[in-house]
């Protein structure tokens, strides 16, 4: 048999304890008869020991708990003290005097200052309300079912008690007092298990306990002094024996476990639950209403009861209504936050998209609005290079910086990511009232921004505009700056554009090109041709360059040029790289069967070199290709170099480890080449057709030719002349000793079927 957890076995009320209380209330009775001479000692003694008892308890489960338990325990324990000191000094009074001592009035305090103590500790507990305003309206609803209880105690229970005394001098006859006493006691306890038991876990813990002890106990305190100092009854009676049932239940409390976050002790019974304090005030003016009707005369007491009553329930009241008035304000702050946030970027506090497109429409409804769309040029750059943190703050200074540039009735508003709008509601001054506002608007952008943790940088910026005309739609006024925007990035960023048809016609031509370059490589309409390169000497094919081509289904066969730069701004390069690869090295091998020494070289474009993947997909293509090492050459543009010669000097060096060949494109064109020879593992230099074109007539271009073709030979390169066209040219390469050429001379870019046919012929 599994046994259950400590908290599963404290979760709940202990049978032992609840079968004691019974009893003791049901042979409280039985105690009533006044007990002779000292004899009256023995019930006190009885309350001593119970109050003992749960100190005890109350320091031993101090000692095995800590933090905010240990606090709460602690206060449980210095609760135990004053009542302690109350029943030793009435011990030793009943044991010197007898049963006929009354109470000095000084013994209140002990009591109460135990009450109060245990108040606090129920304060600062986890089901007490976690506001100081909510602490008081709490304070209060006690207040208020205290006095009301008490009203209605002294009505059923205490008065009755008291004139009986005065009418009899020997005290109230037991069995009227106790009807008395226990219809009083029935409310009480009633309200005592409503507060103790109102936990929405309904789990019994250490602040239940405490609770309903409290309620008991201050019962017990109150009826027991005012009995006692109008010399009713004995000193057991079954009001004072309630104390012993108090000490019973706080004392448990030590052994029961303290509850984690707010289980809305005092809020049982849900929203219905703040009429819980008005609840004993009905039953008090309906108990006084029904006395008065059947003509009970007018009760000073119950008069400075009901006083206090309405003084607590104003009290309650006015807070209340001060907590309603800061709850609605509360609640209308929360609102506009809400509304703020649902239009606003949450970054920079600017308009977000959706309060961009309401404004937009409202402009377009009765004017004809501007619309600047400013993109930041080189943000990424910042965001990789400096963090996201420094990104965020690029952004909001550059949000404040936009600002800044227009008036208030102006929208600046972030779309996403480095991309601003800014919307002028008239554009009635014509386009240089707003090309006043870009111009401004790239001068403060230009300006370096101090970062945090970090020198400052500078950010330059691209601008679209377009100006609304009549039929205008934000559909299209967004469309005609989004094409001024591309434009003005095409020209070289840093500069705005207005849209007009011309730039309409030519953009969307360009995005039109851009989704049938998409549509193109997915239907397979590429194809590759390859261009022989030969052994000037011999006029012999000993290579071929892979050139691509795009079979357009309305333009026809198009080259590379009229495409390329377009599928480089969309990031198509990497991909149309590695196409031609695996279609290159899937002839290799059955060319080299003809030629064994034959090679076939690839472009590769400077954003591939760049990619990390590049190198083991080259390995992976020439595994599942069969090619052998040193039949791949790899062809390279040092305009490609320039972004990060490192990473391209590593690149080039873990392919030329694979047996792969490099080659230098375009040499004598590009910046530092002779700093690419040194750290490059550069195989075959290529002579850009520009030198040979005028080789036979231009000395500057010859001398150019000559020199590289000098570099070459010290290095140990194999040069290779570009575009020779003519004959002349190829007859001036031989005198210069230039090993090999490609050009239309010797062939065009042709179908792998043909090289094959023609390498058939050669051999």
């Amino acid at each position: 048999m599994t046994r259950p957890r400590p908290d599963e076995s404290r979760a709940r009320v202990p049978v032992w304890w609840i079968v004691a209380a019974l009893a003791l209330i049901v042979l409280l009775p039985a105690l009533t008869l006044p007990l002779p001479g000292r004899g009256a000692v023995l019930p006190s003694v009885l309350n001593l020991g119970v109050a003992l008892w749960a100190a005890r308890e109350h320091v031993r489960a101090r000692r095995g708990s800590a933090g905010r338990e240990r606090l709460l325990r602690g206060l449980g324990v210095l609760a135990m003290v004053p009542w302690l000191a109350y029943w030793v000094v009435r011990t030793l009074q009943l044991g010197l005097e007898g049963s006929e001592a009354r109470p000095p009035a000084i013994l209140a305090v002990p009591a109460l200052l135990a009450l109060l103590i245990a108040l606090i500790a129920l304060l600062a507990g986890p089901d007490a309300p976690a506001s100081v305003a909510g602490k008081l309206r709490m304070a209060f609803d006690g207040v208020i079912v205290a006095l009301s209880t008490a009203g209605v105690a002294w009505l059923l229970v205490l008065r009755p008690a008291v004139e009986q005394v005065r009418v009899a001098e020997r005290g109230p006859a037991p069995g009227a007092a106790l009807l008395a006493l226990s219809g009083g006691l029935i409310l009480v306890g009633s309200v005592g298990v409503l507060l103790a038991f109102g936990n929405e876990s309904r789990r019994w813990t250490t602040v239940e306990s405490i609770a309903l002890g409290i309620a008991l106990l201050a019962v017990s305190t109150f009826a027991t002094m005012v009995l006692r100092l109008n010399g009713v009854g004995s000193p057991f009676t079954l009001v004072g024996g309630l104390t012993a049932v108090a000490g019973l239940v706080i004392g448990q409390a030590a052994r029961l476990p303290i509850p984690e976050g707010h289980q809305r002790l005092w809020n049982p019974l849900g929203t219905s639950a703040q009429v819980l304090p008005f609840v004993p005030v009905t039953v008090l003016l309906g108990v006084a209403a029904y006395r008065r009707y059947h003509g009970d005369p007018t009760d000073p007491t119950l008069v400075t009861l009901g006083v206090l009553v309405a003084l607590a329930m104003l009290a309650r009241q006015g807070l209340a209504l001060r907590l309603n008035t800061q709850l609605a304000s509360q609640l209308d702050r929360q609102r506009d936050y809400l509304v703020h946030q649902a239009f606003h970027d949450p970054l920079t506090g600017l308009a977000n998209r959706t309060l961009f497109a309401d404004r937009l429409a409202e402009l377009l409804d009765g004017g004809k609005p501007a619309l600047l769309l400013v993109d930041l040029d080189g943000f990424k750059k910042v965001n990789d290079t400096r963090g996201h943190a420094a990104g965020d703050e690029l952004l909001v200074a550059t949000a404040a910086r936009l600002e800044a540039c227009v008036r208030k009735a102006d929208t600046v508003a972030r779309l996403g990511g480095d991309e601003f709008a800014v919307l002028l509601p008239n554009a009635g001054g014509g386009p240089a009232a707003v090309v006043a506002v870009a111009d401004a608007v790239l001068d403060r952008l230009a300006e370096p921004v101090a970062l945090i943790g970090g020198s400052p940088v500078s950010v330059r910026a691209s601008i679209g505009i377009a100006l609304a005309e009549d039929g205008s739609t934000a559909e299209t006024l967004l469309r005609d700056a989004d094409m001024a925007l591309y434009d003005a990035k095409e020209r070289g960023r840093n500069r705005y554009r207005i849209a007009d048809q011309e730039l309409s016609t030519a953009t969307l031509a360009r995005l039109r090109l851009e989704e049938e370059l998409r549509r193109g490589l997915d239907a397979g309409q590429f194809e590759v041709h390859y261009q022989p390169i030969v052994e000037l000497a011999s006029a012999r094919a000993i290579a071929v360059e892979a050139l691509l081509r795009w079979r357009h289904p309305a333009r026809g066969l198009l080259a590379p040029g009229a495409f390329l730069d377009v599928a480089e701004s969309i990031g198509l390069l990497p991909r149309l790289d590695q196409w031609v690869l695996t279609q290159a090295c899937g002839q290799i091998t059955g060319w080299r069967e003809i030629a064994p020494e034959f090679v076939v070289s690839v472009n590769i474009s400077g954003a591939h070199l760049s990619d990390p993947a590049l190198v083991d997909q080259v390995s992976a293509t020439m595994a599942d290709s069969g090619v052998s090492a040193g039949a791949l050459m790899l062809e390279v543009t040092e305009t490609a170099l320039v972004a990060d010669l490192a990473l391209a000097a590593c690149t080039l060096g873990k392919l030329a480890d694979l047996g792969v060949r490099i080659a230098l494109d375009d040499f004598g064109t590009g910046y530092s080449s002779l700093t690419y020879l040194r750290t490059l593992p550069i195989h075959t230099l290529k002579i850009d057709r520009s030198f040979v074109r005028d080789l036979d007539g231009n000395p500057t271009d010859e001398a150019v030719t000559r020199a590289i073709l000098g570099l070459a030979d010290t290095l140990g390169l194999r040069p290779v002349a570009e575009g020779v066209e003519g004959v002349s040219q190829a007859d001036r390469l031989r005198a210069l000793r230039c090993g090999h050429a490609q050009g239309y001379l010797f062939g065009k870019p042709m179908p792998a079927e043909e090289i094959t046919d023609l390498l058939d012929v050669r051999t």
